[in-house]
């Protein structure tokens, strides 16, 4: 109802205001409306008005649409009742602050993200998150997918970097996506296969497409390639490196391709052992007589000794040898004699020779 203001004339008694039952009336419905909002109708409820500018506690009060500006709470909790008024209420609460903190949040629309919840995130991006020691980020079923090991002052990782399209690592700059070392000047890479597991390369599949490694040149324009058998061959064969893979990047020991078989050389000028970790041996008397010996080989080991530039006899005793059955010396002493020996486990055997003296 509004409010009922009293018709009192223009001047007193003028006959022009509200007649004494039509005041009475005003007033009556007035004071109904009062006691209807501040009571029961009938009673007024003992309590305190709350002034608009007074500083005031207000208990068991429902604010529809509020509009609050600077609001300053002074318990550490927010209760909230939600839709339904019932015994479960979501509370928002503050760790006692030790000095003044400044929580934003964003102008955007958007459910928030609790800290140990299970959750799904889009669009984020993390700068330098921290995973513990075995942490691992997880595949959509929750398992284990990446497993992050931690190492005590770690200074050395790796970079993972994709790529625009091409596609080929035989490249001045890789088109294909590239795992790496960083941190030192000089760091290995290493792949390491649980147990007896392997290291394997996989085919994508079809005709002459079996699994491969390419070795770059050093510009990374050109690479040689190392290929596994096709399907065909129903090969699972193994295979193991020579005992000496040469000294150093600039000095390797080739080995067997394609199209040639190269076997590393030494060359001897004086006195010596004869090498077991290369295939071939030169000789080269022209400085003197040379007194050589060859020590015990591995079974099946091939050696190939030529004379290669002459002057003076050169004479290898084999301590172990078999040589021609009974022998255990032979001598060079002219350009192009050779020999070519075999060990059989126990003993070198003569299996070729030209020009030599087997003695």
């Amino acid at each position: 109802m509004a409010y009922q203001a009293l018709g009192l004339g223009s001047s007193a008694n003028d006959g022009t205001g509200d007649d004494l039952r039509t005041g009475g009336d005003k007033i009556n419905d007035n004071f109904v409306e009062i006691y209807t909002k501040l009571g029961n109708g009938s009673a007024l409820t003992s309590d305190t008005v709350a002034l608009l500018t007074a500083t005031q506690t207000l208990t068991n009060k429902t604010l529809t649409s509020p509009t609050v500006s600077g609001l300053t709470l002074s318990d550490a909790s927010i209760v909230l009742e939600g839709a339904t008024a019932d015994a479960s209420e979501t509370t928002i609460t503050v760790t006692d602050p030790t000095a003044d903190r400044t929580i934003t949040i964003p102008d955007a629309s958007g459910t928030v993200s609790l800290v140990t919840g299970t959750e799904t995130l889009t669009n984020k991006t993390l700068t330098a998150p921290k995973f513990a020691d075995a942490g691992f980020i997880a595949d959509a079923n929750g398992a284990e997918q990446i497993i992050f090991q931690t190492t005590a002052s770690a200074v050395n990782e790796i970079e993972i970097t994709n790529a625009a399209t091409g596609g080929s690592a035989v490249a001045a700059t890789s088109t294909a996506p590239i795992i790496g070392a960083s941190g030192e000047t000089n760091v290995d890479l290493a792949l390491l296969p649980k147990g007896t597991g392997h290291v394997a390369i996989r085919s994508t599949g079809g005709a002459n497409n079996q699994g491969a490694i390419r070795l770059n040149c050093e510009q990374n324009t050109h690479g040689q390639t190392l290929m596994g058998q096709p399907h065909s061959a129903s090969d699972s064969g193994f295979f193991q490196l020579p005992l000496d893979g040469g000294s150093a990047r600039a000095t390797p020991n080739v080995l067997l391709s394609g199209a040639k078989t190269v076997g590393a050389v030494q060359t001897i000028t004086s006195s010596g052992a004869v090498s077991l970790n290369t295939l071939v041996t030169v000789l080269n008397s022209s400085s003197g007589v040379q007194a050589l010996t060859l020590a015990a080989g591995v079974a099946g080991q091939l050696k190939i000794i030529t004379m290669g530039t002459a002057g003076n006899a050169s004479t290898m005793t084999v301590a172990n040898g078999n040589l021609a059955g009974m022998s255990t010396s032979i001598v060079w002493d002219a350009v192009g004699e050779g020999v070519t020996l075999v060990y059989n486990g126990a003993k070198w055997v003569v299996v070729g020779s030209q020009g030599v003296t087997i003695s």
